[in-house]
């Protein structure tokens, strides 16, 4: 798995190299523009603007996914090592799975009544947007994890190991967020609670995401010093 690494030290490769980090710094702004839209959706309870930021989210994760394209059409011409062919196109899936979190997020959180909000607590929302805040923060890394592997690679671990810490902080604030909205006695349609929970699974599991491109590059960057 090191020729990955070989690979884009050659000039053949600037090409792919600079869409690649394109590819990740497209997938960090879908998990940004969601963090607005839930901001304006939970804080500002404009609903109308909400879904315009979220729509926006659908659109950026479009273009991500053009590039996603642009990059497996390059690699699949001429004569390129399979094993280098098949660890960037994990790397590319493993970032194109945030974006399509954060997407999923934003589709689903769009069709959830607002009067579930208005019954929803102030300890609950606040869980949430820490939630969401948190996980900008761990996608910080998302470019940076990449130009780096990309690069000198001297700081790889150092953001492998702040994404995991993130990752981790988001789990104990999803315990606690499950806790809390269990407090409350909704008295909404019942696909709406089961849209709710959907919808908190995969605002979670966009720093699972992350944190799954992050082990990824840490194991070519172990197979590389190998």
């Amino acid at each position: 798995m090191g020729s990955l690494i070989e690979y884009f030290k050659k000039e053949t490769a600037k090409n792919v190299l600079e869409k690649a980090i394109d590819h990740a710094k497209k997938v960090q702004k879908t998990v940004k523009e969601l963090n607005k839209g839930i901001k304006i959706l939970l804080q500002k309870k404009d609903s109308e603007k909400a879904h315009d930021i979220f729509h926006e989210v659908d659109m950026i994760e479009g273009n991500a996914d053009s590039i996603r394209r642009d990059i497996l059409s390059s690699i699949s011409k001429g004569e390129l090592n399979p094993s280098v062919r098949t660890d960037l196109s994990h790397l590319i899936k493993r970032l194109d799975d945030v974006a399509n979190c954060a997407t999923g997020v934003a589709r689903r959180i769009n069709t959830i009544p607002m009067n579930f909000w208005e019954q929803t607590s102030k300890e609950s929302i606040d869980l949430i947007l820490e939630m969401s805040k948190t996980t900008v923060e761990c996608s910080s890394y998302l470019d940076k994890i990449v130009i780096d592997l990309l690069g000198e690679r001297k700081k790889v671990k150092e953001y492998a190991s702040q994404i995991n810490l993130l990752e981790h902080e988001i789990d104990l604030s999803n315990i606690k967020l499950r806790r809390s909205l269990q407090k409350t006695d909704y008295n909404v349609n019942s696909f709406s609670i089961f849209t709710v929970g959907n919808t908190i699974d995969i605002l979670e599991a966009i720093s699972d995401s992350i944190e799954s491109v992050a082990d990824y590059i840490m194991l070519l960057l172990t197979s590389a010093s190998v």
